[in-house]
């Protein structure tokens, strides 16, 4: 495990010492388990980010796909009268498409990936809103609601789901060719092109591969509310970028890991969940962020001089 982990680990746990001391409430079971399925769906889009960001890109719709992905899923059950299954893969398709244009836009076309992702986000939250005329879908399937509200030994649901994406993105990562080529991307794209490596190809995958994360994000809101909200994934591109940030993976492309997202992903979902505990307004939160943000900038900018 990198030193860098080890330090998350450790400020985790002062974290932790700090909020159990200022409120006993803490670190009552009940809590811990929240959240980790609060963390487990932010680890979801920051697996997904931190797949574009190693390529040196960076995807700003991130949010408004998993909001697009969890009206599809409920416009499927209530609307069409799909069953779950089909709903369910309706709605992951969504993110995957929507990423995967955003990935032929950046790679084929040659657009900067923030301003590509940054009109596809308006595009996909705007869809959001027609869809739905602004208003909110009930969706009561049991399966769900279990998957949302549910335990398996005690532990949600949606922290299991969270750590199998994680096995998938980290074996993708550090075990396939494919994985090489997104490093090795990042790290040098014209000279990943002249070894042979198709970037385009790669790009776009990857892309394709943070929409579907997307997609599950969305789902997972669905199942965690029991209704597709239009507004849900305001400000996730954000969070995402901040664990993947926090965990070490450089903006700048080319170095990161999946683990240090996951411990990123904690520390934020401990952050968020202390300052609600102590009754501190949610602004502080994106405050922290954005601090968050910059100060992992400046450090890859420090660690290349």
């Amino acid at each position: 495990m990198k030193p860098r982990n080890f330090l998350l680990i450790g400020f985790i746990a002062l974290l932790w010492i700090i909020l159990t001391v200022l409120s006993p409430h803490f670190i009552k079971i009940s809590n811990l388990l929240l959240l980790l399925q609060q963390s487990s769906i932010v680890m979801v889009a920051g697996i997904g980010m931190t797949f574009v960001i190693l390529t040196g890109g960076i995807d700003l719709s991130i949010g408004s796909v998993a909001a697009l992905s969890s009206v599809t899923l409920g416009i499927a059950i209530t609307k069409w009268e799909w069953g779950v299954l089909p709903a369910l893969l309706a709605g992951m398709l969504t993110g995957a498409v929507f990423g995967m244009f955003n990935g032929v836009l950046i790679s084929y076309f040659k657009l900067q990936p923030m301003v590509c992702t940054l009109g596809v986000m308006s595009i996909a939250r705007g869809l959001t809103y027609i869809f739905t005329s602004g208003r909110s879908m009930f969706v009561t399937d049991r399966l769900l609601i279990r998957i949302g509200n549910g335990r398996i030994g005690g532990i949600p649901i949606i922290v299991f789901i969270a750590v199998v994406l994680f096995g998938i993105g980290y074996m993708i990562l550090n075990y396939t060719y494919f994985g090489r080529s997104i490093y090795a991307l990042g790290g040098n794209e014209e000279a990943t092109r002249l070894s042979g490596i198709d970037t385009r190809k790669v790009k776009t995958l990857t892309y394709a591969f943070c929409g579907f994360c997307a997609g599950v994000v969305g789902i997972l809101y669905v199942c965690t509310l029991g209704a597709s909200e239009p507004t849900v994934g305001q400000g996730l591109e954000l969070n995402a970028t901040a664990v993947t940030a926090i965990g070490g993976t450089s903006l700048l492309g080319g170095i990161g890991s999946l683990v240090g997202t996951v411990f990123g992903a904690v520390l934020i979902g401990t952050i968020n969940n202390g300052l609600s505990i102590l009754n501190i307004v949610s602004y502080y939160q994106q405050l922290l962020l954005g601090v968050v943000i910059i100060l992992a900038v400046l450090l890859e900018r420090f660690k290349k001089k």
